[in-house]
């Protein structure tokens, strides 16, 4: 990739720059939403010139220095945890249910309130076609699952 000097304002290089961006907007918060993500990612390829890929290295070293969880990354570890907990027909029991949905709230902070985390953990099982299972007695019934908000 080839980077015009003459266009870079002087100071320390841009990476280091854009990290120190990525620091302010994270400053205080433990929670990185996908759009804030997005717009710091924008920035950083068109504003600071550098590429997508150095873009999100940086992002991502950078939150994880200041202990900020990123929505995306969140996103993928929830979902490896309902794949892990989920039955071999792809369901997931109440329990496990809410106990991924604490997690998610746990990693996320207080940004995300229990409801949101359970609205966000029922997103991801509806589009990786996971299923919740039929709980209660004596009718065993889907009930609990489609009270959740999506």
């Amino acid at each position: 990739m080839m980077r015009n000097s003459d266009t870079q304002p002087p100071g320390p290089p841009q990476p280091a720059r854009f990290a120190e961006l990525v620091k302010l907007h994270t400053q205080g918060r433990r929670f990185l939403d996908s759009d804030r993500e997005m717009k710091l990612l924008e920035e950083g390829v068109t504003r600071y010139n550098l590429s997508l890929g150095e873009a999100q290295a940086t992002l991502r070293r950078s939150t994880e220095d200041a202990g900020v969880a990123n929505q995306s990354e969140l996103d993928r570890s929830t979902l490896q945890l309902l794949r892990t907990l989920s039955d071999q027909r792809g369901r997931i029991a109440r329990a496990d249910f809410e106990k991924t949905a604490n997690f998610y709230r746990g990693r996320a902070g207080t940004t995300v309130t229990e409801t949101e985390a359970r609205t966000r953990v029922k997103r991801l099982m509806e589009e990786n076609d996971i299923e919740a299972k039929k709980a209660g007695f004596p009718l065993r019934t889907r009930r609990w699952y489609r009270a959740i908000e999506a």
